[in-house]
């Protein structure tokens, strides 16, 4: 990094429109509703995913860290796009 910095390139990063909090919470909100949907019109033993994804949001409000954030910042669309740039 300091080696761009001191040549003549200019580095641009490009952040995702969309973090990867905002997904994890995406998809814990169908996970939820899932749930729910099936809870009501099958059996009784589908708020389990409810109650899983609800012990989930206490663990990680509890450490700070999410398990499943952090899974999802390994997947190749959050990965931070680097173009570089060669200045005149």
């Amino acid at each position: 990094m300091e080696e761009l910095q001191s040549s003549s390139k200019e580095i641009i990063v490009i952040n995702q429109p969309i973090t990867t909090r905002q997904q994890v919470q995406f998809i814990q909100a169908i996970f939820v509703l899932v749930g729910v949907m099936l809870g009501n019109s099958f059996s009784q033993w589908f708020y389990m995913l409810d109650i899983l994804v609800g012990i989930s949001l206490l663990v990680a409000s509890l450490t700070g860290s999410c398990l499943l954030e952090l899974m999802f910042a390994k997947l190749p669309w959050n990965k931070p796009i680097v173009k570089h740039k060669i200045r005149d």
